[in-house]
């Protein structure tokens, strides 16, 4: 589907480089919000809540100006080993967006309005406002077409990244900048989390820890890393997305076959003597991801049981929840771990879940595929 030729990250760890390098060392470095405190019951002193940020580049934002300061630190990351002055008229630019009312906050310009009515119309608003804002404080225009613009949870960036991948094979774009930014760490979605009984504390275990990234990915050409690529190159080979009708909140819980079936597709044949591939989830710790991703487990012993000895990596243990970037995120972390040699195999899948159903499995490989293109279920 394509060469991945770089990736710029922006994290609690840092950009690309430093941020990988922590993560394969186990490090995390999680601190109390600033301005947002819980009560337990009982308790007359409130608690302070832990949270993955951005050092000091997002401190003082929140809404639309914090999502900001993360797309351009993770484009100015990207800077540092791309030249995005080469990004002209054919670049396609693909941004993956939460929805701010899931956030707590609006994308206007005033705080006092309410948001619009749709995911699309408030999607869009917010992405008009980020992609402005963010090339505006690179001071360096897109030259390119308008964005396209993506929504869906965590499965937003492998919805992205296929749109952005199909463009490419049929060659309507020459390069795609794929992007993906996320925080649930602004003082406003802490406590909007909190109200919804979402956040990890001390009397609810199994929440979440808020954490904020921006990606950015440049996709070109597989033919084009046969005259560029240095090092090992890094391809993706397949991307596979369903819609699980069992969401958070239905009457029944998952039963983790649309994962398994994405992850299977995007995998494609495996060999008897074919090493089985990393997985990279974005289980965090909250309830309904551990449910899934034990059924998948047994979905996987069912339906091909060599994959039940695929190790697995957990972003999130390193850089917390970082909702729609968090699919972006690990392919962050299986692009360094195929640059620098530690990749436990040819073939690494990063699996996402949103909570409204999407699911996406992406198949990153440092083997070219012989024949490229794009699977859904």
């Amino acid at each position: 589907m394509g060469w991945v030729k770089t990736i710029g990250l922006a994290s609690s760890l840092g950009p690309l480089i430093p941020a990988c390098a922590a993560f394969r060392a186990g490090v995390s470095r999680p601190s109390a919000a600033p301005d947002a405190e819980v009560f337990f019951q009982g308790d007359e002193e409130p608690a302070t809540v832990a949270v993955h940020v951005l050092p000091a580049a997002t401190f003082g934002f929140s809404g639309v100006g914090r999502l900001i300061a993360l797309l351009t630190e993770a484009l100015a990351d990207l800077a540092t080993r791309a030249d995005l002055s080469a990004l002209d008229a054919q670049a396609g630019l693909y941004v993956a967006l939460p929805d701010p009312e899931a956030r707590g906050f609006t994308p206007s310009k005033e705080p006092e309005d309410e948001n619009a009515d749709t995911v699309e119309e408030r999607v869009a608003a917010l992405g008009a406002r980020v992609v402005e804002g963010t090339f505006a404080a690179l001071r360096h225009p897109w030259r390119g077409p308008p964005a396209r613009l993506f929504h869906g949870g965590n499965a937003a960036f492998g919805m992205a990244l296929a749109a952005a991948a199909e463009d490419l094979k049929n060659r309507r774009v020459s390069t795609a900048l794929v992007c993906a930014v996320d925080s649930l760490a602004s003082p406003e979605t802490v406590r909007f989390l909190n109200d919804e009984g979402l956040l990890k504390t001390e009397d609810h275990p199994t929440g979440l820890i808020p954490g904020e990234a921006a990606v950015a990915l440049l996709l070109s050409p597989t033919s084009a890393a046969r005259a560029e690529a240095q090092g090992t190159p890094v391809f993706l080979r397949s991307v596979a997305l369903d819609t699980d009708p069992h969401p958070v909140g239905a009457d029944r819980p998952t039963d983790a076959q649309p994962l398994a079936g994405c992850l299977l597709t995007a995998l494609g044949p495996l060999s008897p003597q074919a090493r089985v591939p990393l997985l990279i989830s974005d289980h965090d710790g909250q309830h309904w991801r551990a449910y899934e991703w034990g059924l998948l487990q047994l979905q996987l012993a069912s339906r091909e049981r060599s994959l039940t000895d695929a190790p697995a990596w957990l972003p999130a243990l390193s850089f917390g929840h970082t909702g729609v970037a968090s699919g972006g995120l690990g392919a962050a972390v299986a692009f360094r771990a195929f640059q620098r040699g530690y990749a436990p195999a040819p073939s690494i899948l990063v699996l996402s879940s949103s909570d409204t159903g999407e699911r996406a499995a992406l198949h990153f490989s440092s083997e070219e595929p012989s024949a490229p293109g794009r699977s859904r279920r």
